[in-house]
Order: C-alpha cells, then sequence, then structure tokens
C-alpha cells in the first residue's frame, strides 16, 4: 500500500480526550486481540506493527512541535 504525506493523520490535531481514549481504551483492546489471534497460529507482525506506529503518533502528540529553522533566502 502506498502511502502519502497527505493521508498521514497530524498527530498534534488529536484532541485530548481521543489521545486518552486510544491509549486507555483501544490500543489496549487490540492489543489483547492480537495477543488471542497470536495465540491461535495467526501471523500478528504486521498487525502489531500498526499497533506500534498508533502508540507511537499518540505518545508524540503530548509533546509540543518543534519550531523549524527558517531559511534565510539569499536575494
Amino acid at each position: 500500500m502506498t502511502k502519502h504525506e497527505s493521508e498521514h493523520v497530524n498527530p498534534v490535531r488529536l484532541r485530548k480526550d481521543t489521545r486518552e481514549w486510544l491509549a486507555t481504551r483501544t490500543i489496549p483492546n487490540v492489543r489483547e486481540v492480537a495477543r488471542d489471534l497470536e495465540n491461535a497460529g495467526e501471523d500478528v507482525h504486521d498487525l502489531m506493527a500498526a499497533i506500534d506506529e498508533l502508540e507511537s503518533l499518540v505518545r508524540g502528540a503530548r509533546t509540543k512541535p518543534r519550531k523549524r529553522a527558517v531559511a534565510k533566502s539569499h536575494a
């Protein structure tokens, strides 16, 4: 699957309630489902990678975005 920059959600724009719900409800529940599937013999490598990516997005949203250096123009 091809990912484009515009398809990514900007984690800074997630509401605090959304981040908390993902961190306390959704991610743990999906991890539990993944463990159950793995115990049943399913390959859950891709699912676990997606969960980890979601978790990193949620955790990254809790920090302030870094200010980017302004490029100097040579005119």
